[in-house]
């Protein structure tokens, strides 16, 4: 691939799953990056990331430390003399609960502010030439159909819209999806009535499944929404879930791809396969028998499938790939979860062997 040396893209989110391999696609692409992270500590913890090490980016990779993403004039700085911006920050349903009075101010203002500031900062760069922000099929699949209270009439298209429905939201879920309508409706509306010398595209991943390289633990394997996979093999039962999953390395190759002329903007893209989630645990007996027999994975849990159509057609033809189906979903997220827990034993093992020496010393004395 041709050196990107020159082009400087500014990526929010680089510290969470999507993000850190959006990232990483960048760097091996040639790109300059500058990541825009809250504080000095998370920059330092993507430099000293082995990962990032092993690519040794060098002064292809730079930081601007903005602490509130969601502040007035934020991201002003970050975007000076950048070319491109791929803004994936912004809420996540979250491991506390968050009252359903505060649903609006977690999951909405944010969304929205951060969204419109970085719309705003890059018309002032006056360099910036294509802005990707990262949606979901929330924005296009009202939540009763995800939620599988309601049937779909047709497939999913890129081009449907959810309308805004305000809070009270009946779920964490609900107000994440309310987030996504309300942040892809204002920055339309923002383009109709700044029209901007860039153009923007929107991405609308289902439930991303795959390798999540900031897991340290296995314990951490189990954030987000690889907790799905690796609830079945782990043995937890689940509701009935949307059959829409999508590989992590799809939706990171076609953030960065999405940056190139011939992808058109100021539209949508989706990026999702269908899955059957009663299908995880044959999949999981394939790919890892002997963890299956040990019962390192009890692989016993279940969930039902309601189903969700999504029309990908145009996202593949456009980028030039066909999805990732879920055995490789799978063969990620669950390798990688065996991966973490060997290393994890391996590091104890020393420590056992030393206090068994010990032991040893001490009757020999005795």
């Amino acid at each position: 691939m041709a050196s990107n040396n020159s082009t400087l893209v500014l990526i929010t989110g680089a510290t969470g799953h999507i993000g850190f391999r959006v990232l990483t696609h960048a760097l091996n692409a040639g790109y300059a990056v500058r990541a825009a992270v809250r504080s000095q500590s998370k920059a330092h913890g993507l430099l000293t990331h082995p990962t990032i090490q092993r690519l040794n980016p060098g002064a292809r990779l730079s930081f601007a430390v903005v602490p509130d993403l969601a502040a007035p004039h934020a991201y002003d700085e970050a975007v000076q003399g950048v070319h491109y911006i791929i803004h994936i920050a912004s809420p996540l349903m979250s491991t506390r609960d968050v009252p359903v009075n505060q649903h609006a101010a977690y999951f909405i203002e944010p969304a929205v502010r951060g969204t419109l500031g970085m719309l705003d900062a890059a018309s002032q760069s006056g360099t910036v030439r294509r802005v990707v922000i990262t949606s979901s099929i929330a924005a296009l699949i009202p939540v009763s159909q995800l939620n599988g209270r309601e049937r779909q009439r047709r497939p999913a298209k890129a081009s449907d819209r959810v309308p805004f429905a305000a809070a009270p939201y009946e779920s964490e879920f609900a107000a994440y999806a309310a987030s996504k309508v309300a942040a892809l409706a204002e920055a339309e509306r923002w383009v109709r009535e700044h029209e901007p010398e860039f153009d923007v595209v929107h991405l609308h991943p289902s439930f991303v499944e795959g390798r999540n390289e900031l897991a340290l633990s296995a314990r951490e394997a189990l954030k987000g929404t690889n907790a799905l996979i690796l609830g079945i093999a782990l043995g937890k039962r689940f509701d009935s879930i949307a059959s829409a999953t999508v590989h992590l390395e799809d939706v990171a190759r076609v953030h960065v791809q999405a940056l190139l002329p011939h992808v058109s903007g100021n539209r949508s893209y989706v990026l999702s396969q269908s899955t059957r989630w009663d299908t995880v645990r044959g999949i999981v007996a394939k790919l890892f028998p002997e963890a299956v027999e040990k019962r390192v994975l009890p692989n016993c849990g279940n969930a039902d499938t309601h189903e969700v159509a999504i029309d990908v057609e145009e996202t593949e033809a456009v980028f030039g790939f066909r999805h990732a189906g879920l055995e490789e979903q799978v063969k990620s997220v669950v390798g990688h979860y065996l991966e973490l827990r060997a290393q994890s034993r391996a590091s104890l093992r020393p420590a056992r062997e030393r206090q068994g020496a010990m032991g040893r010393q001490v009757r020999a004395n005795a």
